[in-house]
């Protein structure tokens, strides 16, 4: 990779794969992010474009602007955006949650379906995820599809159909931001890169899969990963500008964690 001044935030999860598909290449110096980490290395000044959790940029927009309409969505169904349960979702009045780190805006839309969908108390959302299975827990991205193929949870609510059912809009887990006084032609080899990346996934999917599965030592199978991708949503439409009016409206602006 080419060291430049512009750094970039890099998921490295399966779902950001059509974002990034040749971006070793890219002259800019990618940091490895994950959602629940951007917001503090935004405001440590770590950062000058990345993608950013939706809840987050609606706290920050006036210092982050988007950039474009790219960002992360799904409707209807996410199949890496999912609660694992011993027991149904109705049946976890009062119920202890485990999350995982990368979380940010899942968390605040499984707070919100849980309080406000189904009328359930919560009990304590816990960082870290125990051992254990008789705890519910959220995952998402690589760690939701390998507990999923574990098969240990006789429960699997998928986030993306809960919220569709209830709101019946998509959810956008991030949208790309920059920092507010980064002159434009900055941009210019981010944007060249986002714009190659994304055609490049959309006319050969199977080999960018492929290349980030060696890459990152994912075990899962291209084909199912490719049926995965096919869930999002990567160039924002007005049907995913609505699920962010939506959600700007719903989900709570904070939830307290214990670790």
């Amino acid at each position: 990779m080419r060291e430049a001044g512009l750094r970039v935030g890099h998921f490295q999860s399966v779902p950001w794969i059509p974002f990034y598909v040749g971006s070793e290449d890219w002259p800019v110096r990618r940091v490895p992010c994950v959602s629940s980490t951007v917001l503090a290395m935004a405001d440590a000044g770590l950062l000058d474009a990345t993608p950013m959790a939706t809840v987050d940029w609606l706290a920050r927009g006036d210092q982050w602007p988007r950039l474009g309409g790219l960002g992360l969505a799904y409707r209807e169904r996410a199949g890496s955006v999912l609660l694992f349960s011993p027991r149904p979702i109705h049946e976890l009045d009062g119920a202890d949650i485990a999350i995982c780190d990368e979380t940010a805006t899942s968390l605040r839309v499984l707070h919100a379906i849980l309080a406000d969908k189904y009328g359930l108390r919560i009990g304590r959302w816990r960082r870290g995820l125990p051992a254990d299975p008789s705890m519910p827990r959220l995952l998402i991205q690589d760690q939701a599809v390998e507990e999923a193929a574990r098969g240990r949870f006789p429960h699997v609510h998928d986030l993306g159909r809960e919220w569709w059912e209830w709101q019946g809009t998509p959810v956008v887990s991030a949208v790309w931001v920059r920092r507010r006084d980064l002159a434009d032609d900055a941009l210019e080899p981010l944007r060249a890169g986002l714009a190659a990346s994304l055609s490049r996934y959309a006319s050969q999917p199977d080999l960018a899969i492929e290349r980030h599965c060696a890459r990152h030592g994912v075990a899962s199978a291209p084909a199912a990963l490719r049926a995965l991708l096919g869930n999002f949503e990567f160039e924002l439409g007005e049907a995913a500008e609505a699920g962010i009016r939506r959600m700007a409206q719903v989900l709570p602006p904070a939830v307290a964690l214990e670790t």
